[in-house]
């Protein structure tokens, strides 16, 4: 076998000028190359404006309405030439026929699959020709409405792609209620040309067990094979350690580093043509064991010592697989993992069960990093994907309306300790049932499934993304609900359920998020005992914050609360002159939630003063996101074991936009970020008011039993301190959240407008702190505080800011402009005659002084804002 990655140059034309727009100007000839897509391809040569910024996508939406062709030229050897040929696309976005020296090879119809077309009698000595033709997706998904026997409804917004319910690509491609609509298309990985004799080693899928009570551990291969005819050939398996890790013996020589040899066999098989699978099972002496991030037992011992968060590696080993000139080298990895979802008292329970100890899911839900392929970059899948775990958080979810990923972010998670909750890409929509488009999903979910299974990461795959609820949605479904019950039915579990089950059975199907289980249709959107829980009401209902302790849920996946982008970030995509204003066109247009500005803005009215300037909103705005959902992580924490998972919608934006996310489009962290770091934390505090009594609670995921000294006091806000209770003398057990305080705020003996609780635990190393009004903040006389501050660089070249202040300064939010960067900590309450320190880091190399970055540093608190 060879493999060739067709690396040129290919000229790129529209295949109808007559579809350009009238004043837009395309250059005579225009290049590009693969992995690529049409829209950076017409941005590099200026003939379309950023779609990001103020309101150029409507500018744009002309690129997803037209073919494109991309063609170029390749030369082949009289060798390549001996067996068969074949072109193989992956990542192909979406309809693509594909012609070689202009004889049409193949149609890629579905960006979730991998097509591989023979070229055999194509191809010739010497150069040869291949043409990409990129047929627009809306074009095929309008014909594809038009010859459906009943209507497939699907949610649209102000700006989208109709049918894209119709097409197998990226949902969200076709906009979205935080999304721009841009039906991009491309191919993301290389273009292989493939020469073999003999067939394609397709996949190779691996399952570990313990081998009885030992330390030994089974590892359970199972390679697919294509063969092009009846052969003997030879596999051969082998499973490697990098050298650092325990029991791993260094295999370098010559002083070069190698990965050391555990385990090996090779076995002769006979094959048959067509698909062909071989199983074998190799044994592992002592592997380190796999574990979400923050749960290793052995991390847990340090603790107390380190602090945190817990930021270790998993140790990551390698399978290499061998068969006829062909090679998959891919990560393995050591743990037991179940999804546990019984039947009890309060309903039916749902949680990740790994290595035998349940996990409580701290996470966020995952949406594409980039609206534009080419942005989808490994920097910016590094850096999310180290800020989720950095703010102390194990799980992912991969929602339906999305993609299937690219490698890294697998290899990402396995490396990181990041559970993934993993959708199938569907998402609040009916979906066809008819024989072609059930085909062509059967194949999909066989490929991505047989394609990811072997990452320890993942932890479970769902069907989809809210389409058990649109069939409530939408007039269509509504009046014929068994009709579309019928073909959710055939789709979700007569196609999707069964590949999954038959090509990962080691693994739980979730049928739906939310559900209560299988065969169970209750609604999840407000039913809270069973199984995941989509929590919406206190954003699109416009409940109160306190809503959330309205419900005892087991596993929330989706609930989120909105904030504007931070001032930085505005001026991205809004010019400071025209758009500096939360209802002008251009800032409005970069909200797609309808009424979402205005939810946020009765919200301000609802808890606080209403702030006086664009900047004191952003700000607040970013404030108000994270008290709503720490409100709800704070009380859902508090019910373990009864709630085992809060997933926050979302961690990421695609583009600049007003939206749920926590992390900004630029990779600037929200406030939110910066408190699920504090609220997620392991061993930390949960202060909540509900019912009128005040309520704190010690939470402790690790297994160790801990004794730490937890002080509450109640202070007024000139920063006196009116009462204070020491709880010094107790152990509590890992695994745990346990009640320390519980009191009536009437029984303070305080106005409840007069004061504030301030809550510290501190045990070693480990620190937390939280701060409750007992009342909205708005009745509240706040004090002005006049905060110093000073920065120091250290050797290491991070900084060390300290803050100081004469009043108490509440959601104390530093901000370093544009500079990237992280803080250790922000949203604070500063105290009087307490210093707090705090670091800051780049993410960027560059030169930065102590001085240059005080000059950028801006500090803002509740009571500046009015």
């Amino acid at each position: 076998m060879k493999t060739i990655p067709i690396k040129g140059i290919f000229s790129l034309s529209p295949c109808n000028k007559s579809d350009i727009p009238t004043g837009i100007k395309l250059p005579q000839k225009m290049t590009m190359t693969f992995p690529g897509d049409i829209h950076s391809t017409l941005l590099r040569n200026k003939c379309i404006p950023d779609p990001y910024y103020r309101m150029n996508e409507l500018q744009v939406q002309w690129v997803g309405k037209t073919d494109w062709q991309a063609e170029t030229e390749f030369n082949v050897a009289p060798s390549f030439l001996r067996g068969r040929q074949f072109i193989e696309l992956e990542e192909a976005d979406t309809f693509i026929r594909v012609f070689i020296n202009k004889k049409e090879v193949g149609l890629c119809q579905n960006f979730f699959r991998k097509w591989r077309f023979e070229i055999t009698d194509y191809l010739h000595e010497g150069k040869n020709t291949l043409r990409l033709v990129f047929e627009s997706s809306e074009g095929h998904a309008c014909e594809k409405a038009a010859s459906l026997s009943h209507p497939a409804p699907c949610s649209v917004y102000d700006i989208f792609s109709p049918h894209r319910n119709l097409v197998r690509k990226t949902q969200c491609n076709a906009g979205w209620d935080w999304g721009i609509c841009l039906m991009v298309c491309g191919v993301y990985n290389p273009i292989k040309l493939i020469q073999t004799a003999t067939g394609f080693l397709d996949y190779v899928q691996t399952t570990t067990e313990p081998e009885g009570k030992g330390k030994n551990w089974k590892v359970h291969i199972k390679a697919i094979y294509q063969s092009l005819k009846a052969t003997k050939t030879s596999f051969s398996f082998s499973i490697s350690a990098p050298v650092s890790s325990e029991g791993a013996k260094d295999s370098s020589k010559g002083g070069e580093k190698r990965k050391a040899l555990l385990a090996e066999k090779t076995v002769s098989v006979e094959l048959i043509p067509g698909e062909n699978i071989i199983e074998e099972t190799l044994t592992v002496k002592k592997p380190d064991i796999w574990w979400p991030a923050g749960s290793s037992p052995e991390d847990e011992k340090n603790i107390e010592k380190k602090g945190l968060p817990l930021l270790k590696d998993n140790t990551i080993y390698t399978l290499t697989t061998k068969a006829s000139g062909a090679l998959i080298k891919q990560n393995l990895a050591f743990r037991t993992l179940e999804t546990v979802s019984e039947k009890d008292e309060y309903g039916r329970s749902l949680y990740f069960k790994v290595n035998g100890k349940a996990v409580f899911a701290k996470g966020s839900n995952w949406i594409p990093c980039d609206a534009i392929p080419e942005r989808q970059t490994k920097d910016k899948y590094e850096a999310l994907l180290s800020a989720l775990v950095e703010a102390n958080q194990n799980c992912i979810r991969v929602w339906g309306g999305g993609l299937y990923e690219k490698d890294l972010f697998y290899d990402l998670c396995d490396k990181k300790g990041i559970l993934i909750w993993h959708d199938c890409m569907f998402a609040c929509s009916t979906y066809p049932a008819d024989k072609d488009f059930l085909d062509n999903v059967r194949l999909e979910i066989r490929h991505q499934v047989r394609r990811l299974s072997h990452h320890p990461s993942i932890a479970l795959w769902c069907g989809n993304n809210e389409n058990l609820g649109a069939i409530t949605w939408y007039k269509e479904s509504r009046e014929n609900r068994d009709l579309y019950l019928v073909d959710y039915d055939r789709l979700n579990e007569g196609t999707v359920g069964d590949e999954v089950r038959k090509n990962d059975p080691s693994r739980a199907w979730w049928s739906s998020s939310p559900c209560s289980g299988d065969d169970d249709f209750a609604d999840n959107w407000h039913s809270d005992g069973r199984g995941d829980m989509h929590y919406w009401s206190v954003w699109h209902e416009k409940k109160p914050f306190e809503a959330y302790y309205d419900i005892k849920p087991r596993f929330v996946s989706e609930f989120g609360y909105q904030s504007l982008p931070s001032l930085s970030e505005t001026k991205t995509f809004a010019d400071e002159k025209k758009d500096f204003n939360i209802t002008s066109p251009v800032f409005e247009f970069h909200q797609r939630s309808p009424g979402g500005n205005s939810i946020i803005f009765e919200n301000f009215a609802r808890y606080f003063r209403v702030p006086s300037s664009f900047k004191h909103m952003l700000y607040l705005s970013q404030v108000q996101q994270a008290l709503a959902i720490k409100t709800a992580v704070d009380y859902w924490r508090s019910l373990k074991p009864l709630c085992m998972g809060a997933v926050i919608w979302q961690l990421n934006d695609l583009w600049p936009v007003s939206s749920w996310s926590s992390i900004e489009y630029s990779g600037k962290w929200k406030l939110l970020h910066y408190a699920a770091k504090e609220f997620f934390a392991p061993i930390g505090l949960s202060l909540y008011k509900k019912d009128g009594e005040v309520k704190c609670f010690l939470l402790n995921d690790t297994a160790l039993s801990i004794k730490p000294i937890i002080k509450l006091s109640l202070i007024d806000f000139n920063g006196k301190v009116l009462r204070e209770e020491e709880i010094s003398d107790q152990n509590y057990p890992g695994e745990s959240s346990t009640c320390v305080y519980s009191k009536q705020i009437e029984d303070l003996g305080f106005s409840p407008d007069s004061f504030f609780i301030y809550a510290e635990m501190t045990w070693g190393k480990i620190r937390s702190e939280t701060t409750l009004f007992c009342i909205q903040p708005k009745k509240c006389e706040l004090e002005s505080s006049k905060v110093k501050i000073s920065v120091r660089k250290n050797k290491t070249g991070d900084f060390t800011i300290t803050l100081k202040t004469d009043k108490p300064a509440f959601y104390l939010a530093l901000d370093a402009d544009k500079l990237p960067g992280i803080f250790s900590r922000n949203m604070l309450t500063l105290l009087p005659g307490k210093t707090e320190s705090l670091t800051f880091r780049l993410t960027e190399k560059r030169k930065l002084t102590a001085q240059a970055l005080q000059k950028k540093l801006s500090v803002t608190t509740l009571r500046d804002i009015y």
